[in-house]
């Protein structure tokens, strides 16, 4: 018999438990099919070059990195797939990079459907917003914001790549390589390293410096934009954006320094035969692109030890919380230096620039640190086990995977079967887990009356 007082009692104490919980297993779900549709339309033959198709595994594998913004891939995007499979590996990317609940509500809109208070509740969750006010809006200023970048980037790389190509191709490209960019994705249509395209846009400061533009706004996330548009009217800022911007471009100096030192008096050779100048703004792409984009314009086997491992420290941490980029994300790692820092100096609170962080978000940060930690160690050993390989490339991979960057030492496409599952599942995992994590945190738990006595371990 059901006992409907309890049912009312468990509701009275558990208000948001049913929500966050339907909200996060909706987000899985979502990104979940996305990617089935991809893997269906990529095995077609109609999507590859030449008569046959790819296997259902590669197929899988191709979309759950294109809806996923990683750009790891088992097989060369432009010598494997046709235009239409090409298109559909963009629109994956655009999909993946918005957010399907985005470009659901805006669909809703469109044909005229009233958007519910839940589905406010989870555009809420996906946006990474605090408040509900006026969330419709803010998310179709998103879309808006988000295609009107897109399309000033192409438009300036089209000016570039129209000088060493087709017209038609140049237009092509640019909106290709423009929406991979900003979306964070990491694919291309480069045939190699030795690709004219390529070589070309190596030498090009306009191009390295839209297509990193590009790639920076992507990574900064919904709140920061918003912030930086309402800035000239409000003057004001969020802690969020100031927390954000200071350590964007201290990741950024810093990467492109120590990968400058390393290229050119340690071990690297990977810029060795290019002038300065170029060996500079390489660095800097190089050091932007590693927060997730994994756009690669340089052999990264080819790189020093020093700054592979700068590049996966870089990855690990990713871009901003609601924005394009992947990683334990920017401001978790900016709150456990924090507060970190806070107890060293013997502050009763963690505190940071004159404002006090409430100990839910420590807990959250610190919580997924160690998620993510665990899941990049289980997946790295699993690895090295299945291909019996050396640690340091195949944990690289993982960090790609996880952080959804893209990036590889070249021994994606060789994984074994079992290997590729294991990266798919990672990439998936990067791209929903901290989010999901997150919102179930973000549950209200029912206030216990029992209090155990406290007692303190020893702790170092």
């Amino acid at each position: 018999m059901i006992n409907y007082r309890q049912i009312r009692q468990y509701t009275l104490e558990n208000p948001k438990k049913a929500p966050s919980t339907l909200g996060a297993k909706i987000l899985i779900f979502g990104f979940a099919v996305i990617i089935l549709i991809g893997s269906f339309l990529l095995a077609l033959p109609l999507a590859t070059e030449g008569p046959g198709s790819i296997s259902w595994l590669d197929a899988l594998f191709t979309s759950t990195s294109a809806t996923t913004v990683t750009g790891l891939g088992v097989v060369s995007t432009e010598a494997t797939f046709s235009l239409f499979g090409e298109i559909v590996i963009l629109l994956l990317m655009q999909v993946g990079g918005m957010g399907f609940i985005i470009l659901s509500i805006a669909l809703f809109r469109l044909i005229g459907r009233h958007v519910t208070f839940y589905e406010r509740s989870l555009l809420r969750q996906n946006l990474g917003v605090e408040e509900g006010h006026g969330i419709i809006g803010l998310a179709w200023r998103v879309i808006q914001i988000t295609l009107m970048i897109e399309f000033i980037g192409a438009i300036v790389l089209f000016s570039q790549w129209v000088q060493v190509m087709d017209w038609r191709q140049a237009v092509y490209y640019s909106i290709f390589h423009s929406v991979s960019a900003f979306c964070n994705a990491g694919f291309d249509l480069f045939h190699s390293f030795d690709d004219p395209i390529l070589l070309a846009a190596r030498h090009n400061p306009i191009t390295l410096t839209v297509l990193c533009f590009l790639i920076t706004i992507g990574t900064l996330g919904v709140t920061v934009i918003y912030d930086l548009i309402q800035w000239p009217r409000d003057r004001r800022l969020s802690l969020h954006t100031r927390l954000v911007l200071p350590f964007t471009i201290i990741l950024t100096i810093m990467g492109t320094f120590i990968i400058m030192i390393d290229e050119t008096f340690v071990q690297g050779h990977a810029l060795s035969l290019l002038s300065t100048s170029d060996r500079w703004w390489l660095a800097f792409f190089t050091a932007v692109s590693s927060r997730t984009a994994g756009i690669t314009l340089i052999p990264m086997a080819d790189l020093g030890e020093a700054s592979q491992f700068v590049i996966v420290i870089w990855m690990f941490i990713g871009g901003a919380p609601a924005s394009m980029g992947g990683g334990v994300g920017l401001t978790t790692v900016a709150v456990v230096l924090i507060t970190l820092i806070s107890n060293v100096r013997g502050h009763e609170d963690i505190r940071f620039l004159e404002r006090s962080l409430p100990l839910e978000t420590v807990t959250k940060a610190v919580a997924i640190m160690t998620v993510s930690t665990i899941l990049v160690v289980v997946v790295t050993l699993l690895l090295a086990i299945l291909e019996q390989g050396r640690i340091f490339p195949l944990g690289f991979e993982v960090i790609s995977a996880f952080s959804n960057t893209g990036y590889s030492l070249g021994i994606t496409s060789s994984l074994g079967v079992v290997s590729r599952l294991l990266i798919i599942f990672t990439m998936f995992w990067g791209r929903l887990g901290p989010l999901t994590l997150v919102v179930a945190l973000a549950q209200r738990h029912r206030r216990s009356l029992v209090h155990f006595p406290e007692e303190k371990i020893i702790i170092g």
